[in-house]
């Protein structure tokens, strides 16, 4: 594998029970126990399939999955992977107040640091979504990215503050700050393709093709390495879909191919400190 090839970032958001009573309401024995088959066997799986490959992966991971997983939770790091902050128990910051949204980040840091000894480098929204407050936060709490946006789909960018929405007049860009964005793509994640959800008011179709969908995911690496030489592609994969029988050899699919192009998988936090260096902030 070249030490410039392009950039790889294999992210896993690890929500295990936490996803079903925060995203979709459900707390049925049965909803949750799909979350307990992520952590228990899925993620299992995934490792064993990224050790075999020699392949680095970062793991986003609610501060509830770390206390309620610890053993799992303690593997990721061991076999070093990066745990970024994923929430306390997947709530949307949209759902928050200031304060609330504080002390969501500060118990998820917490749990982090206290079960697996590492202070986490990076954030990704559980809903991929922001309040005002959010970036300023995640500055003060000493985060290097944010993993949550979609200004560009295949490069990195740093973030802004104070951006305003006008309804009658033009959007108004704030300034720009030294938080860098790692972008992410519904397009590039395999729950809303693969997972089936029937929640009130909410119904999540499974795929009819999952190879169809590898072969979306391979178009899109192929584009960037072919014309964003600078870029990094990012896929968002959650363990309890991309983990359950056939479908990890979707995952192992796309890691053959990405080898095959002279990919580097990269932890996340690597790729930003890597771009950090190309890019200095102004």
């Amino acid at each position: 594998m070249s030490a410039d090839g392009p950039r790889v970032c294999l992210t896993f958001d690890f929500d295990a029970i936490s996803i079903w009573p925060a995203a979709f309401g459900l707390t049925t024995p049965t909803a949750l126990s799909r979350g307990e088959f992520g952590a228990r066997v899925a993620v299992p799986r995934i490792l064993d399939a990224l050790r075999a490959e020699a392949v680095s992966a970062t793991f986003f991971i609610p501060g509830h999955t770390v206390e309620t997983f610890p053993e799992v939770c303690r593997r990721i790091v061991e076999e070093g992977h990066e745990v970024g902050h994923h929430g306390w128990m997947h709530e949307s910051p949209l759902s928050l107040d200031p304060a609330a949204e504080r002390e969501v980040l500060e118990r998820g840091i917490d749990a982090i640091e206290r079960v697996l000894g590492v202070r986490p480098a990076g954030y990704r929204s559980p809903s991929w979504d922001l309040t005002p407050q959010s970036i300023p936060l995640l500055r003060e709490l000493g985060f290097a990215y944010d993993s949550s946006m979609m200004a560009q789909d295949l490069e990195m960018y740093r973030v802004r503050e104070g951006d305003v929405l006008y309804m009658d007049r033009p959007f108004e860009f704030g300034r720009e700050v030294d938080l860098v964005e790692v972008p992410v793509s519904w397009s590039l994640d395999d729950f809303p393709h693969l997972e089936f959800v029937p929640a009130q008011g909410f119904l999540l179709p499974a795929a009819g093709s999952p190879q169809a969908l590898l072969a979306s995911w391979i178009a899109d690496l192929d584009f960037m390495v072919d014309r964003v030489p600078d870029g990094v592609f990012t896929m968002t994969f959650h363990p309890q879909t991309i983990g359950r029988g056939a479908r990890l050899l979707l995952l192992e699919g796309l890691i053959a191919h990405a080898a095959g192009r002279g990919a580097r998988f990269l932890r996340v936090a690597d790729a930003v400190a890597e771009w950090r260096t190309a890019n200095p902030f102004a």
